[in-house]
């Protein structure tokens, strides 16, 4: 199978060593995510082989996080490396009820923000992908990230390659009104279409009273073929009800919804994504959220932005529905 393709954002991620809050923390655990690579990384924990176009500094940041990359199994091209910008960099400083996770940006100047949109050559890095991914924080990175993005589903969309597109608002980079006017135009022609139920609601005004009525009025909204949602009822940080819906040429279908005990959230939206994408290529909506909904949920188990579950742990959590008895 040749690779599924990605465009987004690299960053290094900081999060306080145990429960400190940033204002206290004296040392920070290090990790390298993204959502268009975690989507890549998690694709090839699924055993479906993913490349990621980014831009990283030509420095020793830069080296690092090509190397996490490589280490996750993630392929890259020979122009990553570029002498513009820096290394975007986010802090973490994770809750405990009732307080809530906190994030902090430090990306502005990023590599991939300050990288002009005709540097990109789409047409060799869609050569031969049988899928291409983007999300809707790439093209909130400016204007050069955004002319890039719609660039991208252009040549994708003239080479037949399908698209999936999370909508993945941020109300750090852009407004709810930006956003809805700026998307809308790269949404139509994709062919895939993820969200949440909140993004839904806030971005396009779509509100259903029930999942399989709000997958029904986004795909009629958006004239795509696939809706997927993920479908989350958050008891407490440590502790959320997970599963996920789709709509599509099936009809409706829903997942198992599981009971998962939080170590880290970050990433869960982009793992479900990333089961999604790998089940559709088997061509089979009901398995492919099934999957999503599963690799997810190990997702918030695992600390770091990406999931390292196997395909066949995954598929061993969709058949139990939960923990058994100890493996050994």
């Amino acid at each position: 199978m040749t690779e599924v393709v990605t465009f987004g954002e690299v960053m290094l991620r900081l999060t306080p060593s145990g429960s400190d809050l940033l204002v206290q923390a004296n040392s920070f655990d290090a990790h390298f995510g993204g959502s268009e690579y975690n989507v890549a990384a998690g694709l090839v924990s699924l055993r479906v082989p993913a490349k990621c176009v980014t831009r990283l500094p030509d420095n020793s940041i830069g080296h690092r996080a090509l190397a996490s990359m490589r280490e996750s199994g993630v392929g890259t091209y020979d122009d990553i490396l570029t002498s513009e910008g820096r290394m975007g960099i986010y802090y973490l400083e994770p809750g405990s009820s009732p307080r809530p996770n906190r994030v902090v940006y430090d990306r502005a100047g990023a590599s991939i923000a300050v990288t002009d949109s005709e540097s990109y050559n789409w047409m060799e890095y869609l050569d031969g992908a049988v899928w291409f991914h983007v999300s809707g924080i790439t093209p909130a990175l400016g204007q050069m990230p955004y002319r890039a993005t719609a660039d991208a589903i252009e040549a994708a969309s003239e080479m037949d390659i399908p698209i999936s597109f999370d909508i993945n608002y941020r109300t750090k980079l852009w407004s709810v009104e930006d956003a809805s006017m700026n998307l809308a135009p790269l949404l139509e022609k994709c062919k895939v279409i993820v969200s949440t139920e909140e993004d839904l609601d806030r971005v396009f005004g779509l509100k259903g009273g029930s999942p399989k009525q709000l997958a029904e009025m986004a795909i009629e909204h958006f004239k795509c073929e696939t809706v997927a949602v993920t479908l989350r009822n958050t008891q407490s940080v440590k502790r959320n009800e997970w599963g996920g819906c789709a709509t599509g040429e099936g009809g409706y279908v829903e997942s198992k919804m599981y009971d998962v005990e939080v170590v880290d959230r970050i990433g869960a939206g982009d793992s479900f994504t990333a089961g999604l994408i790998a089940g559709l290529l088997d061509n089979d909506l009901q398995y492919a959220v099934d999957l999503a909904a599963a690799f997810s949920a190990l997702k918030q188990t695992i600390p770091g932005d990406v999931c390292r579950a196997s395909r066949a742990q995954t598929e061993e959590l969709m058949k139990s529905g939960g923990p058994g008895r100890i493996q050994r």
